[in-house]
């Protein structure tokens, strides 16, 4: 079962104090000294090796221990809901956590107790939504060509389309580039979850979803009600994913959980979507009705491009180059620039914020736009 269309916890990290965790003195390598030594048999290095992920395992946590300014050393745990493993799309909550909990305990570096499990504070909080595109041309590709029309000319946002077979999605910001900028930086990210679960989680797709998601739904009287999930679709399942990098950035949406039960005790609701849609709308411009090209004259259309193409070459709004433009055709003529000035504007007022060509202007491609703007996939 894939819950759609409400929020989750995709995967986070904890820090707690090393004191109070029991390191596994057996293990092959975490938090063990390692000796590298050259041909003849001199040694050339010799640490302790303080971070572990396994590789070679379908699933692992990753593990990392560190200390800041000389303060107490803590170890950071890593986990994402594939700990879960067929429970993967249900998200971290509450109801689950004690199966992440047992799995830190069985991967066999550390012993944890609840208490300091649950206590423990948190660092960059992924969350994210699972949406189905249900109208006929609805597809994650187009989802991610109007989001990049609809981007704004900024030189402050990062945007990165990518559409491959393996790998179709649009992502602004970077993770790990935040700082304190928590209102304008936020990393916000839309995929093909399913192109991402059966290209790139290929071994973990295998073992844990391939049977779930597609063996057939049957009701308690033995009647087939599906034959296999139709939610799970290479070109309609799109997840939207956000980072909340530390407590800082969830008081700036009116949250202040402090530890890891805290933050489980959340109600992911309508409320939280916040979390969402005050990126997108830093990101991207909503989406504009249109006069449709045809109403253009030739020279409209020239001007039109014009200011578009500046725009995007100087990494400004379109309507932040009109003066721009208007000086640099009449530096020294006032009333000459004022015009052209107001004639730009109401060219600018013509067009849409997201390119739309005459294909576009079809029934089924309204009824995909209007989709995806209740959805609260665009601003």
């Amino acid at each position: 079962m894939i819950p759609l269309n409400k929020p989750k916890i995709d995967s986070l990290r904890i820090r707690v104090p090393l004191s109070e965790v029991e390191i596994n003195p057996e293990h092959s390598q975490f938090f063990r000294k390692l000796t590298t030594i050259n041909d003849d048999f001199e040694v050339i290095d010799e640490h302790v090796k303080t971070n572990y992920f396994n590789t070679e395992a379908i699933i692992s946590c990753s593990y990392a221990v560190r200390s800041f300014f000389g303060g107490e050393s803590l170890l950071h745990i890593g986990f994402s809901s594939k700990l879960l493993k067929e429970d993967y799309f249900q998200g971290i909550n509450k109801l689950n956590i004690q199966k992440c909990f047992d799995f830190i305990n069985e991967e066999g570096l550390i012993k944890i107790s609840k208490e300091v499990f649950l206590n423990a504070e948190f660092v960059d909080v992924d969350f994210c939504i699972d949406y189905y595109l249900d109208t006929d041309v609805g597809t994650v590709s187009s989802v991610v060509s109007v989001c990049n029309d609809l981007t704004k000319p900024n030189k402050q946002i990062n945007v990165i389309p990518y559409r491959k077979k393996e790998n179709t999605g649009i992502q602004w910001g970077h993770r790990d580039k935040v700082g304190r900028s928590y209102t304008k930086k936020q990393f916000l990210k839309y995929y093909a979850k399913a192109i991402e679960l059966t290209y790139n989680s290929t071994d973990f797709y295998k073992e844990h979803l391939l049977k779930p998601l597609n063996e057939p739904l049957i009701d308690i009287q033995g009647k087939v009600l599906c034959e296999k999930n139709k939610y799970f679709d290479l070109e309609k399942l799109i997840r939207i994913e956000t980072t909340l990098k530390n407590t800082e950035h969830f008081k700036t949406y009116g949250y202040n959980p402090k530890t890891l039960k805290e933050l489980l005790n959340i109600a992911l609701d309508v409320k939280f979507l916040k979390v969402f849609t005050r990126p997108m709308s830093t990101y991207m411009t909503g989406y504009r009705e249109i006069k449709h090209a045809d109403e253009m004259t030739i020279n409209q259309r020239t001007k039109y491009l014009l200011c578009l193409y500046t725009a995007k070459h100087k990494q400004m709004s379109i309507e932040d180059v009109v003066p721009l433009l208007a000086y640099q055709l009449h530096p020294k003529n006032i009333r000459a620039r004022r015009e052209l000035k107001l004639q730009y504007y109401s060219i600018i007022n013509m067009e849409e914020v997201g390119v739309k060509t005459h294909k576009h202007n079809t029934e089924h491609w309204n009824n995909f736009i209007s989709e995806i703007q209740q959805k609260n996939i665009i601003p």
